[in-house]
């Protein structure tokens, strides 16, 4: 603003406005609102609608009454109020001198089936865009509100996608008329499930008075808003009904709970007492935290220390009740393009108390020059070890209570730390995450890329409940990665956070979420380095599938047993969410449940059904008949991509045709790029070191014949029961260097090796309890084939299949299939005899199996050895020990013997 601005005389109203400087446009990135560069923070309340101060004059008070109204609102730092009607230009001047912007709500005016009346749907959009072309650009205009609380029985009547659709198409409308102006709609909890695409942010009304019920309310309406900013735009408390001191500490503690909560800003209703509607004053109702005649409440002065100075950071206005240390740790290997923005913005956090710690795992570029700009960094450059190894180097050099994450390639929100702390402390969770957010796109392919599928992304088991949180943007508690022993070394790229959330989860822990601490999350820049971030993500999946098998399906995919929330609106045709309307839909909280993703729709488009598909493709080859078939199979995959194609979200300035074809593009071969990966990996195998197997155990011990060694029995008269064999056997594994994962609860066995390429072994036991303390503990060591094992034999029976069918072309059965005896027969198999084939696939199965023999044998040793650790006493089963196989046949005299059997603890509940 000029030091000496010159008078500006209001037409309508004769008097002088010193002249306002030009203000940026609000704008939304993510869930917050800019000035410029300034995180703007709403601080609002409603003002109005005012009796007319003339005949034919609008419902806004003088020139005078605005001025002393605004320069009342300044020591509390209101900067955004929400009018009922469109403001004269006088009014816009008034609020921009002052540096306050104004949201105007335009109503519908007849609440009627106007979807159904092209004469009222033509005056309501005309309404909207007179209101909006009358003040278009002006520097004071927030944005419009293009109505508010929609009957929930009109939205019923109609139903959520009409209701959508036209409420999107009155957005496109503000944005035609005013570019610059942000849309919104005014919901409220009876149609909490209306939620238009196209609107800059969402809103809503809620009077919740209890803080714990607004709070987890505040969780819910954040999930349903997503990536965009939420606000509250009506909330308050009437000082009839209620006395002043109540009124104000209900707005203290509502201003607290909103921005601790993340929010973008609320609106409180209202200013004043002053209140008129429907052509009359009322006087029955008094929410103004000033009076008519303008004198500051009890709630006016008790929100000062909180509003004053909305650039204050939160962590002065709104202290959490600790706030600890935090070490954020930035592990990078030639992360050198984006490093600088990473460390700038870690710079500008608002948290009083934090350290940065940089983990340079050997980087080739010029990562180490970049850090000569950042001497408050400390800087530990290691050899390239991998990402956990890196993290875990991290933790060690950590000195706060909690240690946060982001990657080299994020850009972290000013309040992020103030985010992930309040979430982390307020729930009682043993981790945190956040969303991670793709910046704005430099070029095309990078627009592209931003919204191709595969994303690292958060899973969400409640509103405020996660399974994951991605490894850019999480945050723990020291003593919870101490307590699982920091991160797995094994994951060198990626997966390793997967693995932390569950091995935490698997104590009994709960990872937590706060929408609202956000990092900027530049995705890859090329298509080849997209795909080489899948590759590597379908790569982790398989090692993950290793250690927690409970966690995938046959396929190789990770089974979730949460949702992310935002992902309710992706599937439209599929799979529409739940609403509770109560009955006769007058529910109050009409609240949407939203139904998990079509699995239908991931498997058109997988690596599985490509490959059936082109199996089918090849056989229709020569049989006429089938060439349809495979048609319909890759038309479902190109149906699956052409959905994603068209549901996903572009940046508008990188939107067009060739964009679309290229998204189209990467939805059809992302899934297959990440499956192949995942795929390879698998039957690649995870297996035990040949050395460690062909080393024999060294102490004495019971010993099994080749083909005993499937059922172990060993016996106590101390009590010892299987839980105290099973940790003998882990950590004679370990010990050895054997591969292998433990039951997580959600399986039917115990310990499940990776042996060999052919072979896994699984270990399932069971204790039977006797009298006098006695235990009888069996474990049943089973041979299960391996996936590549599998994948052998099944080719070797098709191809025996094969060569069956050109020698016996006589039956009925294979002349059905002529053609493909006739490809088949082409001579080649007629000069192989069948017995020698025969016997040589059997000659292979014996050998596979003796190997498998052998190695069940292997491992029945080291059992034997961990049950001379434990305390107990082999014994042997066979035909000739048959009665020996009785201890409990011998109790004390006079005793019976009494079996139980103990079962497996009860696994936790879904």
């Amino acid at each position: 603003m000029s030091s000496s601005p010159s008078p500006t005389p209001f037409e309508s109203e004769g008097c002088t406005v010193p002249a306002f400087p030009t203000l940026p446009r609000i704008e939304v990135r993510a869930k917050f609102f800019f000035e410029g560069d300034r995180k703007y923070v709403l601080q609002g309340v409603t003002y109005g609608p005012f009796r007319p101060r003339g005949e034919g004059l609008p419902c806004f008070p003088t020139a005078d009454e605005v001025f002393r109204d605004f320069d009342l609102m300044a020591p509390l730092g209101i900067n955004t109020i929400r009018i009922y009607h469109t403001p004269p230009k006088w009014f816009l001047d008034i609020a921009a001198s002052r540096r306050i912007r104004v949201m105007v709500t335009i109503p519908w005016v007849k609440r009627v089936l106007f979807l159904d009346d092209a004469e009222v749907l033509h005056q309501t959009r005309e309404n909207l865009a007179e209101a909006v072309k009358a003040n278009a650009g002006h520097p004071a205009i927030m944005g419009y509100f293009i109505d508010n609380e929609i009957p929930p029985d009109l939205v019923r009547w109609y139903g959520p996608r009409k209701m959508e659709a036209f409420l999107d198409s009155m957005v496109a409308l503000v944005k035609k008329h005013d570019p610059g102006a942000l849309a919104a709609y005014a919901n409220f909890p009876p149609t909490e499930y209306i939620l238009p695409a196209n609107v800059d942010f969402l809103s809503y009304n809620v009077y919740l008075h209890d803080k714990k019920i607004l709070s987890n309310y505040l969780g819910r309406l954040q999930n349903l808003a997503g990536e965009k900013p939420l606000i509250l735009s009506e909330f308050g408390m009437d000082t009839i009904r209620h006395p002043e001191e109540e009124q104000a500490e209900l707005l203290k503690t509502h201003v607290t709970t909103v921005f601790q909560a993340g929010l973008a800003g609320t609106i409180i209703f209202s200013w004043t007492d002053e209140w008129f509607t429907d052509g009359v004053d009322v006087e029955d109702w008094a929410f103004g935290i000033v009076t008519k005649e303008r004198r500051p409440k009890a709630a006016y002065h008790a929100l000062q220390p909180y509003l004053a100075n909305p650039d204050r950071p939160l962590y002065e206005r709104f202290p959490l009740p600790r706030m600890p240390r935090v070490s954020v740790v930035v592990c990078s290997y030639n992360g050198a393009k984006t490093l600088r923005d990473c460390l700038t913005s870690l710079g500008k956090l608002d948290y009083p108390d934090y350290e940065v710690i940089f983990v340079d795992d050997g980087s080739k570029d010029d990562t180490q020059e970049i850090m000569r700009a950042f001497p408050d960094v400390r800087n530990i450059v290691q050899v390239n070890k991998g990402l956990s190894v890196a993290r875990n180097v991290g933790i060690h050099a950590s000195t706060g209570e909690i240690v946060a994450f982001t990657d080299s390639d994020c850009m972290v929100d000013k309040d992020w730390l103030y985010f992930l702390v309040q979430a982390l402390d307020a729930g009682g969770f043993a981790a945190v995450g956040g969303p991670n957010i793709s910046p704005p796109a430099t070029d095309w392919i990078q627009a592209t890329v931003a919204s191709a599928p595969g994303s690292p992304s958060h899973v969400l088991l409640t509103d405020t409940v996660a399974e994951h949180v991605p490894g850019c943007n999480m945050a723990y508690w020291k003593w919870s990665l101490e307590e699982i022993g920091g991160f797995d070394p094994q994951y060198r790229k990626a997966g390793d956070d997967v693995d932390v959330c569950w091995r935490i989860m698997q104590l009994g822990h709960q990872i937590g979420f706060s929408p609202s601490a956000i990092v900027w999350h530049y995705r890859r820049f090329t298509v080849d380095a997209y795909f080489g971030q899948q590759r590597g993500y379908g790569e982790a999946e398989a090692m993950l599938r290793y250690k927690h098998l409970n966690y995938f399906g046959s396929t190789g995919s990770a089974i979730w047993h949460g949702r992310v929330y935002t992902q309710v609106r992706l599937d439209p045709f599929f799979s529409q969410p739940l609403v509770y309307h109560g009955i006769f839909g007058t529910g109050f909280f009409q609240c949407v449940y939203p139904k998990g993703e079509n699995p239908y729709l991931g498997l058109f488009g997988s690596l599985e059904w490509v490959s059936f598909s082109t199996l089918i493709l090849l056989l229709s080859l020569p049989l006429p008949f089938l060439r349809l078939v495979p048609l319909i199979l890759f038309g479902l995959t190109m149906l699956n991509g052409l959905s994603y194609m068209t549901r996903a979200r572009i940046e508008p300035k990188f939107d067009s045709i060739r964009t679309r074809l290229l998204l189209f593009y990467l939805a059809i071969m992302q899934p297959l790029a990440r499956g192949r990966a995942r795929h390879f990996t698998w039957l690649r195998g995870k297996r035990t070191p040949e050395a460690v197997i062909a080393t024999p155990e060294s102490l004495p011990h019971a010993s099994s014949s080749l083909l005993s060694a499937g059922h172990l029995t060993f016996w106590s008269e101390s009590g010892k029961e299987r839980t105290d064999l099973l940790a003998e056997i882990e950590k004679l594994l370990d010990a050895e260097g054997w591969n292998y994962t433990l039951d997580t609860g959600w399986t039917d066995w115990d310990i499940h090796i990776f042996a060999s390429r052919w072979w896994n072994i699984r270990l399932r036991t069971i204790t039977e309890i006797y009298p006098h303390g006695r235990r009888l503990t069996r474990v049943g060591n089973f041979l299960v084939g391996s996936m590549f094992s599998n994948i052998v034999w099944i080719v070797l029976v098709i191809l025996g299949l094969v060569f069956s069918l050109t020698q016996v072309k006589e039956l009925p059965f294979v002349n059905a299939f002529h053609g493909v005896v006739e490809a088949l027969d082409s001579g080649a198999f007629n000069e192989i005899p069948f017995g020698l084939v025969c016997a040589v696939l059997l000659g292979h199965f014996g050998i596979w199996f003796a190997n498998g023999l052998r190695l069940r044998h292997r491992v029945a040793e080291l059992v034997h050895v961990a049950a001379v650790h434990a305390g107990l006493q082999s014994v042997k089963t066979g035909k000739k020990d048959k009665e020996k196989a009785k201890p409990s046949s011998e109790p004390p005299t006079g005793a019976e013997p009494q079996a139980e059997t103990v079962v497996s603890p009860q696994p936790p509940q879904a």
